[in-house]
């Protein structure tokens, strides 16, 4: 599995197994959330959420960042290959990680 594989919500499996890749690392939790750890330190969790009840075709992850971790290089690379597909990205530039919305 490649880290960009973390961001592809398809494979995501509510069996609660914390899965690796590298130094990163998911779980996958029965209330539809798929959180991102990278070393141990939380990075952001996705959420799942369908506007009707009836159906879930109009389904959308949407992704929620919780900490910028310690602000390194290895931070910023995995975290930009996690969100390509999702309009985030993080940014270290100035001095300060924070996450921006493209």
């Amino acid at each position: 599995m490649k880290l960009a594989d973390i961001g592809d919500l398809t494979t995501f499996r509510s069996s609660g197994k914390v899965r690796k890749v590298g130094a990163w690392s998911y779980y996958d939790n029965d209330d539809l959330v798929r959180v991102v750890y990278h070393y141990g330190t939380e990075m952001g969790r996705f959420h799942w959420e369908s506007f009707t009840d009836e159906d879930a075709t109009d389904a959308v992850w949407y992704f929620v960042p919780t900490s910028v971790g310690w602000g390194s290089a290895s931070d910023q690379q995995g975290m930009n290959k996690i969100l390509k597909e999702f309009g985030w990205c993080y940014r270290r530039n100035g001095g300060e990680a924070r996450y921006e919305r493209r």
